[in-house]
């Protein structure tokens, strides 16, 4: 076999290393007429450095490389450390390698090396690629005419083969220009930089700096909001002044670090939404050319490098059927760099927030997540904790998607398969890249879309307090009993309104009225906005007139953990309590300490470990995550009403359910605890599973068991 690669970049390079290391024969064609000393700093991640350990080109790297102790961000205007991800020895053992940073040339001349002379063709343009049923053939811009098995293009975002692959296709800028420059170390003397990643935040600005080559060279990457570089158009060198001027307020460390640069370059931020084909016959893609994606999660030259072993592995294997083999590598490597390209592009949206309430609400969260997950997991891990010379030995099924499910997970019966689906594709790449704000409207569309309010009910937004809510019943029903609910979705996303459906049943199973409460949510409202919000709401009922002997509350995910958390307060508080709880898969442990988030996290598809620490940090921010009012698994359980629980064995949040359970028992409550198997987390808002009619049936009898309505509540429960 012997195959082309069109491109001598790092993801070049690494696949013909690659294809050689499994006996494959290699051509790489590189446009440059020689390999000059480009670029700035680089950051290769453990994912990244088991490839390169695997090729035999590890201890060149760090002979010349930085093995950096930690991430360190930092206030741009006070210098005030905001968070710390450490690294080094800790990263090496957590995730099988360490981290490195090195200078973009010094890495390319290393992989260089590592190729036979002859194996390289410099000053080789490509012109067009094409192919036959046992051939590709590349014409360069020469005239010069190339034949081989298998074409990989790794020729960057404006790829031309992906071009001749599928057409003009829309390149995105990001609206922010980065600016980079290289100092060396005489010229930062006495700045205390550290072989650190020693980042600044500011408002719709970034500094990420580190040393590239120990204690002789500094990379920055200064990004800075389109708009402040007024000219008529973006040559590679920059005027400093410009630099400067957009970092003027930067505390006096960083100010001065950004003084030393004599020269910089500058180049707009760019990239290319998720695409779902990369392979066509002979012919595939591979790094940038499939994947463009943003540099904010220092990501993309590790992609191309788990994409350059997974692409020799796979055709080692299949050399007889060049075609299989690349659907194959594709289908080992889309779910993957798809979840990359857009968890990179939330990472830019997040660091580059510019008003200044959005700014405090992430810094809150951040400081939520260093109380939860100390070691950055969260953070760095969905990009870092991958082992690709392992994964490609495994089935094709266990790569994790753009919601980090496990790509080939199925559930047995049509019904549950059915509700599975749902939840798999409730987010897409685009809503993920924007963060919490695509999270919230897809979430809503999912709702609204899945579960629309049925016709035969009545529903009305009322206030309860200062509480909005939405007031759910059947046509005509004078049922006295109520539920106050409150929805799920992390306190992050999910509303009353797209409850509407749930509610109505819930209406029905206890022949009365369901108000949906719409609390405030994380990040613009962190603890104690939804307690608060939870209390007003039930003590508006009471105040209606409302018995507490005749009002149930639910909740589900969030929400359940919510229910629990307000009959805690209540009781503390020393009001009237609820006839009973019903919580459905309640987040009641924000501490993440449930062992199936781990055994599970990659199963479930409507929740994960990485998912579950950014909706808790949302939330309790700088507040203590053991507060029972924030995770009521830790509160004191005696003298709650009846409690009714039910959850999915498989979903992450099982062990919640579980543990509160095993707490509420041992506490004395009266605790009833449904566990359903092959289903999906808050199975009961899918109203086609069996197992919901069940539990729903089971709810209104449990419901008629414990509410008392044997007084009229007057106008106020109508």
């Amino acid at each position: 076999m012997h195959v082309l690669v069109v491109g001598g970049g790092i993801g070049g390079l690494t696949a013909a290393i690659a294809l050689r290391h499994h006996g494959i024969d290699v051509t790489v064609l590189e446009q440059a007429e020689v390999m000059a000393e480009i670029g700035a700093g680089i950051q290769i991640a453990s994912n990244a450095a088991i490839v390169l350990r695997e090729i035999g080109v590890e201890t060149a790297i760090r002979s010349v490389g930085v093995k950096p102790l930690s991430y360190d961000y930092r206030d741009l205007r006070t210098g005030k450390m905001l968070y710390q991800a450490p690294l080094g020895d800790e990263a090496a053992t957590r995730y099988g390698a360490p981290m490195y940073n090195i200078h973009r040339a010094d890495l390319v001349q290393i992989l260089l090396e590592a190729l036979p002379r002859e194996c390289v063709k410099f000053g080789a343009r490509c012109a067009s690629v094409s192919q036959s049923a046992d051939k590709v053939e590349v014409r360069l811009q020469s005239g010069e005419v190339l034949h081989a098995d298998v074409l990989v293009g790794c020729d960057g975002i404006h790829s031309v083969v992906r071009r001749q692959l599928r057409g003009e296709e829309e390149k995105h800028f990001a609206n922010i220009l980065m600016w980079r420059s290289l100092i060396p170390a005489a010229d930062l003397e006495g700045l205390g930089l550290e072989e650190r990643g020693n980042y600044w935040f500011g408002p719709g600005r970034t500094l990420i700096t580190y040393w590239v080559r120990p204690k002789n060279l500094y990379s920055i990457l200064a990004s800075v909001p389109a708009n402040e570089v007024h000219r008529e158009s973006w040559a590679e060198d920059g005027d400093i002044s410009e630099m400067l001027r957009s970092f003027e307020d930067a505390e006096p460390r960083a100010r001065a670090m950004l003084e030393k640069c004599k020269s910089a370059f500058i180049t707009g931020m760019y990239y290319r939404d998720p695409i779902d084909n990369w392979t066509s016959g002979r012919i595939t893609l591979l790094g940038d050319a499939a994947h463009p994606m943003v540099p904010f999660l220092a990501a993309g030259a590790g992609q191309s490098i788990e994409d350059a072993w997974t692409l020799a592995r796979v055709l080692s294997r299949k050399q007889n059927d060049v075609p299989g083999a690349l659907l194959e590598y594709q289908r080992r490597r889309l779910p993957r760099t798809t979840r990359i390209q857009a968890g990179a592009r939330a990472v830019v949206k997040l660091m580059h927030e510019t008003e200044q309430q959005r700014v405090l609400n992430r810094n809150g969260r951040w400081k939520g997540m260093a109380r939860i997950d100390p070691l950055a997991e969260t953070s760095w891990g969905l990009a870092w904790d991958y082992d690709v010379v392992k994964s490609v030995e495994g089935p094709p099924g266990e790569v994790l998607n753009v919601t980090g499910l496990r790509e080939g997970k199925q559930l047995q019966r049509p019904e549950s398969q059915r509700a599975f689906n749902m939840w798999k594709y409730a987010f897409q790449p685009e809503d993920v890249a924007r963060g919490h704000d695509g999270l919230r409207d897809a979430y809503e569309r999912f709702l609204t879309t899945n579960f629309p309010a049925p016709d035969d009910i009545d529903t009305e937004e009322v206030e309860l307090g200062d509480v909005k809510a939405w007031r759910v019943s059947r046509h005509g029903s004078n049922g006295r009993n109520v539920v106050l609910h409150f929805h799920g979705g992390g306190y992050l996303i999910g509303s009353a309104k797209g409850s509407i459906e749930y509610a109505a049943r819930l209406a029905n199973a206890v022949d009365g009225v369901c108000y949906s409460v719409e609390y405030r949510l994380a990040p613009e409202h962190p603890y104690p906005a939804a307690i608060d919000d939870a209390i007003s709401a039930y003590r508006a009922l009471l105040a209606r007139g409302i018995p507490s002997s005749s009002i149930l509350l639910s909740g589900e995910s969030s929400g359940g953990g919510l229910a629990i958390a307000l009959a805690l307060a209540l009781k503390t508080a020393g009001d009237p309590l609820p006839a009973g709880i019903l919580s459905v898969a309640p987040f009641a442990d924000l501490t993440l300490s449930g062992p199936s988030i781990r055994t599970f996290n990659g199963d479930d598809p409507a929740a994960n470990r990485d998912l579950l620490t950014f909706m808790g940090a949302s939330y309790f921010q700088g507040h203590e995550p053991t507060d029972p009012l924030v995770s009521p698994l830790f509160g004191d359980l005696k003298g709650l009403p009846p409690l009714f629980l039910t959850a999915s064995k498989g979903e992450v949040l099982l062990d919640d359910t579980t543990r509160m359970a095993e707490r509420a028992k041992s506490s004395g409550v009266d605790v009833t605890l449904r566990v359903v198997e092959d289903s999906v987390h808050v199975y009961t808002i899918f109203p086609f599973l069996p197992e919901t009619k069940a539990t729903m049936d089971e709810v209104a009898t449990w419901a008629r068991r414990h509410l008392q309505s044997n007084q009229p509540h007057g106008q106020a429960a109508e």
